[in-house]
């Protein structure tokens, strides 16, 4: 059964399978190790960059557990910018608050063994705004380009207190868990993805990726003290992950916390339009 839900501009309606309520979860370490997978996914925004992949995710609230927004990537065409290949994808949301816009269009690129941002449009106070790769600050914004073979090798150490510390592993693989939502059970590596060498740790994400490459269920955090306050006095009971000595809090951009569901975490792997 699908939910309906109008969005901006009136009368359009978004339509969706996510439910208002957030599914059950049950998260259990396995011994059956996963030791990497191949994410084709724009990362951490779970699509896959290619004509064909309508792609919808679904952030609760954390605290009321109450669907909080709905986001649909739409590839519309394919496009090349500055010589490179692309895919054009248009965005549309829908919203129970207020929370940061998505862009309007971004134009992304996969290869073999990458995928990356070329182009992002928004519209600020009414202009089309559009940055690309080579401007100053869009590598900054949107990242380098991912790679999609994400591996453990044992980066993080788990210390008997239930912190890490980092070793000399590069991957992001942080051990393998079998993850339930609802009916669906999933065999996931599990992703730490934190921003170590910024101020106040920066931001982190941990991302449950099953064997397909697809993610399943998504937290973002951040470090204790980056949003200018102390994010423990604000969110006393909030999950947190301490890596290195630098403790971050289940919270976002948005000033709170939420909990993502993708379409993979319903069993489906696409919208069929």
């Amino acid at each position: 059964m699908s939910n309906k839900f109008y969005i901006k501009p009136p009368g359009e309606v978004l339509e969706h399978p996510f439910p208002p309520t957030r599914p059950d979860i049950k998260i259990v370490e396995s011994s059956d190790p996963i030791y990497e997978v191949d994410c084709q996914e724009l990362q951490w925004w779970f699509a896959i960059p290619k004509m064909g992949e309508t792609y919808m995710w679904a952030d609760y609230d954390g605290e009321t557990q109450q669907l909080d927004a709905v986001t649909q990537m739409i590839p519309t065409a394919p496009a090349m910018i500055n010589d490179i290949e692309c895919v054009e994808i248009q965005f549309n949301e829908w919203l129970a608050k207020e929370w940061p816009q998505s862009p309007d269009l971004m134009y992304v690129a996969m290869d073999d063994t990458h995928t990356r941002w070329i182009s992002v449009v928004t519209t600020i106070d009414g202009m089309r705004i559009y940055n690309m790769i080579g401007d100053d600050w869009f590598e900054e914004q949107w990242g380098p380009e991912c790679q999609r073979r994400i591996f453990d090798d044992g980066r993080y150490e788990l210390q008997p207190d239930g912190s890490y510390k980092t070793t000399e592993g590069q991957g992001l693989g942080a051990g393998t868990y079998d993850v339930t939502i609802g009916e669906n059970t999933f065999h996931c590596l599990r992703v730490i993805a934190p921003d170590l060498d910024a101020e106040h740790g920066g931001e982190m994400c941990e991302v449950y990726i099953e064997e397909g490459g697809r993610t399943v269920f998504f937290r973002r955090y951040d470090g204790r003290f980056l949003r200018g306050h102390d994010l423990i006095e604000k969110f006393p009971n909030n999950r947190r992950i301490i890596i290195d000595d630098i403790v971050y809090v289940h919270s976002n951009c948005t000033g709170w916390f939420h909990d993502t569901f993708t379409l993979a975490s319903l069993g489906k792997t696409h919208i069929i339009k």
